[in-house]
């Protein structure tokens, strides 16, 4: 049997590994800017974590207008052994660039055009897992575990959850929607690639993209709006969590964004609470989590779960993971009936 995989935040002595799972993958992840990209931003996004968790157990967690808090969740297996990893950024007030497409101004066809404007949100990052990790359904305990701990904090971070999905992408690695739309604005960056490298080093140079409008072309409509095929599992896995496309697209891929209210997700609507009994499980595919922020886990368990709210877990997989007889609980179906 497989050790089991629980998902925690990260600790300031997770930076090594994290960077040993990222650097063969640096090709990989060009853009995806929520991942660290070097070993010293993996060893500040654990330091940001670290004080994130802290702030958070402690009910002391501020945002002021303009700024953002990182979270880095960790996919590890009981060994220690580190196997993916994904994230959220707490935002306020912080500007957030979209292509939006309307009505033109004449009333004779379709425009896109670019805004930045303030928005308050919790943003979820990147997932990667790591080439041992792949085809061991762990993509739902990254994905949706993370939600988990949105709502033991709800009432300390922003209730929109959003996530900005990655566009289509060329055999050569660029994407088609900036030869329609930001090569026009920026040819100094002759490819998305280009782009995405200058404004992760520069962000605030996003705004050179915004306040323009484009005439909604044939081409376009091909390279706006679908999804990167490596990341369809997760747009799934969001749109089963209950995150619905809300009509702003990417100003360089064209990936779309997708949103909910915490309180409205599928986590949080068949979220209960219960106390843990020990013993052969259940037929419920769950993700179980501890009702706490410091230490906080969460694992994908099969278990029952009883009207006097009792929890029932299997004791050698609660064991592996740290789980005590009568700990306190939070159990979400990741079957959910409508409501």
């Amino acid at each position: 049997m497989r050790a089991p995989v629980l998902l925690r935040p990260a600790k300031v002595d997770d930076a090594e590994a994290i960077w040993e799972l990222l650097a063969p993958a640096a090709t990989e992840v060009i853009g995806m800017s929520s991942l660290p990209g070097s070993a010293p931003a993996a060893e500040q996004a654990c330091l940001d974590t670290a004080d994130t968790v802290a702030a958070l157990a402690t009910g002391s967690f501020r945002l002021d207008d303009g700024a953002k808090r990182r979270l880095l969740f960790l996919a590890c297996d009981t060994g220690g052994e580190l196997l993916g990893l994904t994230g959220v950024t707490f935002k306020r007030a912080v500007a957030n660039l979209a292509v939006k497409v309307t009505t033109s101004d004449d009333g004779e066809g379709l425009i896109m055009h670019s805004t930045s404007a303030p928005w308050t949100r919790t943003e979820l990052d990147s997932s990667f897992l790591g080439p041992r990790a792949r085809g061991r359904h762990l993509g739902t305990l990254l994905s949706r575990g993370r939600f988990m701990l949105l709502h033991l904090v709800h009432s300390q971070i922003p209730e929109t959850v959003a996530s900005h999905l990655r566009g289509r992408f060329d055999a050569d690695g660029s994407a088609p929607f900036w030869r329609c739309f930001g090569a026009h604005l920026a040819p100094h960056w002759q490819t998305s690639t280009e782009a995405e490298l200058a404004l992760i080093g520069e962000p605030d140079r996003l705004d050179e993209l915004a306040g323009n409008v484009r005439p909604l072309t044939a081409e376009v409509l091909e390279s706006l709006g679908p999804v990167n095929a490596a990341s369809m599992p997760a747009f799934h896995l969001l749109r089963a969590e209950g995150l619905t496309p809300n009509g702003m697209y990417d100003p360089i891929d064209g990936g779309p964004t997708v949103v909910a209210e915490l309180d409205e997700t599928v986590t949080g609507r068949c979220r209960t609470h219960g106390r843990a009994r020990l013993g052969r499980g259940g037929p419920i595919d769950t993700l179980v989590s501890v009702a706490t922020v410091d230490p906080f886990l969460v694992v994908r368990a099969s278990v029952a779960i009883d009207h006097s709210a009792t929890i029932t877990i299997d004791a050698e997989l609660a064991a592996a993971v740290g789980i005590a007889d009568d700990a306190l609980l939070a159990a979400a179906p990741l079957v959910c009936p409508r409501p």
